[in-house]
């Protein structure tokens, strides 16, 4: 078996013929419908409720959410089809706000903005989130902890709010898109950094990471639960989610409530992206190509998916190019000093969810021998514990030598996860 890896914005060649490998693939459809008629069939036919397009008769202002280039929701062919509802129900282009959900993402460049969207109709407003803009925020509620929960005026003010979003495992909410859109998506910072930090249980001695956060886990993850209840204060009138196929295209679509479709969304997660192997003493896995491993921020999570079907000894070739580096400003305190109980202690302190994002990472690489093919520093990647390989072929041809009948995990597509019980 001959692969190219997807690696930045090229591949890297990897020969694995003499190894004994195992290919962990989604059971989602290679080969999806066209984008358009499944987001026409999710928008008239609704899981529950009006199709989008009386829905909107009569709303003066419409924000739609979308995701950032992070998140793949094919919106250049998405929107064209949204937008057409909204005209087709009297809502005039220039009463339309697409509001890009970064969370606590840096916003893209002219450019990348353009990309993410595609072409719109002259008179659409494109918006980017961001979470340190107070003059952006309007609070609409609080959490349970008493936190006041602010979020986008565009959003708020809306006499009409729709949601996109791709649902896809989450390493610690579960699952990312549907509530996530309307928090953290648009939220104010102050309020997603305690959110987040629910992922810690600071009721343990010594502080632990809550061993309900975890992919596919949303009953009693206090992070995914407060995520819920904090969408609700602001719940989209209607929510469209996706589910990738194997080529990241929308394989499958449903709209409607998110209280009725995310539901719906994450079990067809579950069915394709979930699959029995394992575990294995050797790993490869490729983190996706450009965007999902521009930076460590986003390629740790194929790494992380991959270490859930490795032995305790394994070694796992990770290869992501990351030349974006780290992704955050905010994770270089913790880059700095990458010891697992130095960073739990400086987030009992103060969390910040990409000093979590080291956590998780050095718990790995001090579990796991992570041979990484990247662009890291050298010295950085180091620090965290994995060992830079500059040749992949040359980690593959000593695996051939030692034991070639060793049984070889590959992830060289969308990640997957362990299969519930």
């Amino acid at each position: 078996m001959i692969l190219r890896l997807p690696y930045g914005h090229g591949s890297i060649t990897a020969d694995l013929r003499g190894l004994h490998c195992r290919e962990l693939r989604p059971a989602a459809p290679r080969h999806a419908p066209a984008v358009a008629a499944l987001v026409a069939a999710a928008l008239d036919q609704p899981a529950a409720g009006r199709g989008l397009a009386e829905l909107a008769r009569g709303a003066r202002r419409a924000t739609v959410l979308v995701p950032d280039a992070t998140r793949k929701a094919s919106l250049p062919e998405v929107l064209p089809v949204v937008l057409d509802r909204l005209a087709a129900a009297g809502v005039a282009a220039e009463a339309v706000t697409v509001l890009v959900a970064c969370g606590t993402h840096p916003p893209a460049g002219a450019a990348g903005l353009a990309a993410l969207v595609g072409q719109l109709p002259a008179g659409v407003r494109v918006l980017q989130h961001d979470a340190r803009d107070e003059s952006t925020l309007v609070r609409v509620g609080a959490l349970a902890s008493g936190e006041p929960v602010r979020l986008h005026r565009a959003a708020v003010e809306a006499d009409l709010l729709l949601a996109i979003s791709t649902v896809q495992h989450h390493y610690f909410v579960g699952f990312g898109g549907g509530p996530k859109m309307v928090f953290p998506g648009v939220a104010g910072y102050a309020e997603i950094q305690a959110n987040h930090g629910k992922v810690l249980d600071l009721a343990s001695d010594p502080p632990r990471r809550h061993p309900r956060c975890e992919p596919g886990v949303v009953e009693g993850n206090p992070v995914a639960q407060e995520i819920l209840a904090a969408a609700r204060l602001c719940p989209p009138a209607f929510a469209l989610l996706l589910v990738a196929g194997v080529e990241g295209a929308p394989a499958w679509a449903a709209g409607g409530s998110l209280e009725t479709v995310f539901p719906q969304a994450c079990e067809k997660v579950r069915e394709w992206f979930e699959v029995e192997a394992g575990p294995f003493r050797r790993m490869v896995v490729a983190a996706g190509g450009f965007p999902t491993d521009h930076t460590l921020i986003q390629a740790h999570k194929a790494l992380d998916a991959a270490c859930r079907f490795a032995s305790p000894d394994a070694e796992v070739l990770f290869v992501a190019a990351c030349d974006g580096g780290a992704g955050s400003p905010a994770m270089e305190p913790f880059l700095a000093d990458p010891r697992a109980a130095a960073i739990v202690a400086r987030l009992a302190e103060d969390y910040v969810q990409y000093g979590h994002t080291t956590l998780r990472l050095v718990e790995k690489t001090g579990r796991f021998c992570v041979l990484a093919r990247t662009e890291l520093p050298r010295e950085l990647a180091e620090r965290l514990g994995m060992r830079p390989e500059g040749d992949v072929e040359a980690v593959l041809d000593h695996w051939r030598d030692e034991d070639p009948g060793e049984p070889v995990g590959l992830i060289a597509g969308p990640p997957v996860y362990p299969r519930h019980g």
